[in-house]
């Protein structure tokens, strides 16, 4: 290349950028906070070393973790002139080719690809004939008229045992091994750790005996093969010379593997990656190995992006403060610097229910929708795939396009193909209500089986949900109907993802996307955190996801909760998320730098004379000196939080306080002006404050 080729890669980069870029050293291990531009400092740090001759295309191999940005890459490339003689594959994609050069080079007729696990699993759970509660504890009761749910209740259970095998696979665990893996993992599993093991082993045995590779067969076997054969080995390593991968945190043991192996006893190995948005553990996958690079290659360089390209200030000083619980460890070595412009400061809301929340969120996203904001330019994000259906049908009752991410994907899970199937098979005389009341059971035992897994759970509930919408509307409908009616909705669900319409996602699969508008919903302890994350290292993934849900916004961001929320018919009362404490805190300090001079001294002044109009005779000695308390109180906590006095309580809710005199927190959070949110951070204090 020339060298205003040279000229043009270099062009508008920062000098973090530039450095990432430019850098000699190997391994070279980049840093990239979100929105630092990432992609664009991995394609131009492929061209570059190109284009002044450190490397060749044709030797060259970049590594990513999905299609989209698989296809992503190769674009960028493209532009570039460079994607021909450049591979850019996904891990499952580039063990592939791997291996079929393998198979090639050694003349072995090539294993075919096992699409499903599914039929495998069973047919290994058959042969060991496993006897458990989990599988033969649902049978139909004599006499019923319902139809029989052991099928149903099967297929939940092999997705909860292939579940297990891809978690043992993600580890490197072999069916030996896995035993006592899960034991020590205390593993939340239908069948016993051996039950599980034998299974496991009868599944690797039918998979060789039918010559069949899965998906993570793939990564293995390619790892297998570069380190058993020297000559083949030493072909692929003259063949990929030069090692890119990108989203490094999300790497699990089996992938780090396949890497050790592709590179031998080289160190031509860039990698790009955010220990802040590591939040795929529970797949496997272990940031560890990205943070522990530095130590295991000395002779490497670490260059970190801190320039924030996608957020305003308001939204990464938000974002970054969920990040202060987190060890330094766990933390990249720098804060992310914003670029753009003020805006507006986030919001914190509270409703009293669930459908009032979504109803209102729906009311803010027709306001938020102007000329030059656009349908798809906003989205509501959510922790589970079941809290987006009361979204779903607020935004239709209020015409506004929207569909839920991953929908389609959703029905091909295997729980909901299982459900699917018998409701296609045909139920019988069961319609309307009595169709619901046996989804509810089936679903119920089905989520017994599923306890471990809070994904399948959530898919289940979705299910159900999405089922009593249809049935509620058409109470004479059968099973195939509403089968008919699930398939039909998932599609129209994904053609309107093609146009502008908002996007209803969770906080995962919201990664790697952007909004200019982003609502977070459903800000509930149980949600954020999930319940069931109880370890120090999962509750410190919570906080990185909820980091990665509020990074997704570029201008406006409103978080939302609900002080009540139904299941089934059963309204259950909602806590507020531990962390919306916190983040009230940093939305007061930057309401607090955002006023002008001129309207502190409005406020002060108009404070100043409320106090002096204020006839100090509706108040007793006793509750004068509350009032003196509490304003005390306030003053020490405006200097402490360096905020002005009334952002952390005004003068009408202190006056309130002192009038009714409440003597718990719940009480407290009922007086205007307080709320939830304000009596679960500072209640303690104030009730001490009644008590003096």
């Amino acid at each position: 290349m020339a060298n205003t080729s040279v000229n043009a890669i270099l062009e508008n980069l920062n000098s973090n950028q530039l450095e990432a870029v430019t850098a000699t050293e190997h391994p070279l291990i980049i840093i990239a906070g979100a929105g630092s531009g990432k992609t664009r400092v991995l394609t131009r740090r492929i061209a570059y070393r190109i284009a002044t001759g450190d490397a060749e295309a044709r030797h060259t191999l970049a590594i990513t973790f999905t299609k989209k940005a698989s296809n992503e890459l190769k674009q960028r490339l493209t532009g570039m002139e460079l994607r021909d003689q450049i591979e850019a594959h996904t891990f499952h994609a580039a063990a592939l080719r791997i291996l079929q050069r393998f198979w090639e080079s050694n003349h072995l007729t090539p294993f075919d690809l096992l699409e499903s696990k599914f039929k495998m699993v069973s047919d290994a759970l058959t042969a060991i004939g496993t006897t458990t509660s989990a599988s033969t504890g649902f049978a139909q009761k004599k006499g019923s008229s319902q139809p029989p749910v052991n099928t149903v209740l099967k297929r939940s259970l092999i997705s909860a045992i292939t579940t297990e095998i891809e978690w043992a696979k993600a580890h490197g665990l072999n069916p030996s091994s896995y035993h006592k893996a899960a034991i020590a993992q205390n593993r939340e599993i239908p069948l016993t750790p051996s039950e599980v093991s034998e299974v496991f082993k009868q599944y690797e045995i039918l998979k060789q005996r039918t010559r069949k590779l899965d998906y993570d067969d793939l990564i293995t076997q390619a790892t297998w093969a570069l380190n058993t054969d020297k000559n083949f080995a030493a072909t692929e390593r003259y063949r990929i010379r030069h090692l890119y991968i990108d989203e490094f945190q999300d790497v699990n043991l089996n992938q780090m593997n396949l890497v050790n192996a592709i590179l031998g006893d080289r160190i031509d190995l860039c990698v790009v990656g955010d220990p802040n948005q590591a939040i795929y553990s529970w797949n496997g996958a272990d940031p560890t190995l990205l943070s522990n690079l530095p130590q295991r290659y000395p002779e490497s360089k670490t260059v970190v992006l801190s320039h924030n390209y996608r957020s305003t200030p308001q939204i990464l000083a938000l974002a970054q403060c969920t990040l202060t619980r987190t060890s330094s460890k766990e933390r990249n070595s720098g804060s992310l610097v914003a670029n753009l412009p003020d805006g507006p400061v986030p919001v914190i809301r509270a409703f009293s229910d669930d459908k009032t929340e979504a109803q209102s969120v729906a009311r803010l996203v027709k306001k938020a929708h102007q000329p030059n904001v656009k349908w798809s330019d906003i989205a509501v994000l959510a922790r589970t795939n079941s809290q987006l259906v009361t979204f779903q049908s607020a935004f239709k009752e209020s015409a506004i396009p929207a569909f839920i991410s991953g929908e389609t994907s959703y029905l091909s899970q295997s729980e909901i193909r299982s459900l699917l199937y018998s409701l296609e098979r045909g139920t019988g005389p069961l319609v309307g209500a009595s169709l619901y009341g046996w989804l509810e059971d089936v679903v119920a035992k089905s989520s017994e089986i599923q306890s471990g897994d809070g994904a399948a759970s959530d898919n289940l509930n979705l299910f159900l949900n999405l089922s009593k919408e249809f049935l509620t509307s058409s109470p004479t409908a059968d099973s195939r109907s509403l089968a008919l009616w699930l398939r039909s909705e998932a599609q129209n669900a994904l053609e309107e993802s093609t146009h502008d319409a908002v996007t209803l996602t969770t906080f995962h699969k919201a990664k790697g996307l952007e909004w200019k508008s982003v609502f977070i919903v459903g800000m509930e302890d149980g949600y954020v955190p999930i319940a069931k994350a109880e370890s120090n290292s999962a509750l410190a993934e919570e906080l990185r996801l909820l980091y990665v849900a509020i990074t997704r916004a570029k201008k406006e961001l409103t978080l939302t909760w609900a002080r009540s929320r139904k299941y089934n018919d059963r309204s259950l009362k909602r806590e507020p998320s531990p962390y919306l404490a916190k983040l009230e805190d940093m939305i007061l300090k930057l309401s607090g730098h955002l006023a002008t001079q001129e309207h502190a001294l409005s406020v002060i002044q108009r404070t100043r004379k409320d106090l002096e109009s204020k006839p100090e005779k509706e108040f007793n000695q006793t509750q004068q000196n509350i009032l003196q308390s509490l304003r005390l109180w306030r003053s020490n906590k405006s200097k402490e939080l360096g905020v002005p006095a009334h952002l952390i309580l005004h003068d009408h809710a202190i006056e309130s306080i002192t009038l009714k005199n409440p003597d718990t927190i719940t009480a407290l959070s009922k007086i205007a002006g307080v709320g939830q949110v304000r009596a679960s951070r500072f209640g303690d204090d104030l009730l001490k404050c009644l008590k003096n």
